[in-house]
């Protein structure tokens, strides 16, 4: 005569789908914690944002002045900022007259604690 179990077999098999569920789960949330904190944080981690406005020429602006006192840190040098202006602005030389808007890129920086 053969014993049965109490346990029928379709709620072991549960059981076990469970228990392996649940160590995976384990296993991922050990592994996501440990990749999120393996890089170092500094205190003065920032996010740039480039943002866009309108500027209006005055008498003896030019070009390249103007460049000079909004240019960001990522362009090497005023020369390249200026074909980005112009660009930008679809000039064809560096000739701006004063009462003329020109649309310029900086960058403003927030910080993460």
């Amino acid at each position: 005569m053969r014993k049965r179990s109490s346990v029928r077999p379709g709620k072991k098999s549960f059981k076990r789908l469970f228990a392996g569920v649940i160590l995976i789960l384990i296993i991922c949330v050990s592994f996501g914690a440990f990749f999120v904190s393996a890089h170092e944080k500094s205190g003065t981690d920032d996010i740039v944002y480039k943002y866009y406005k309108s500027i209006e020429i005055h008498p003896g602006d030019t070009l390249w002045n103007i460049a000079e006192d909004t240019m960001t840190d990522e362009y090497s040098s005023v020369a390249e900022y200026v074909q980005v202006l112009k660009d930008m602005n679809n000039l064809h030389s560096d000739d701006i007259q004063a009462g003329q808007n020109l649309i310029i890129a900086y960058n403003d920086t927030a910080y993460l604690e």
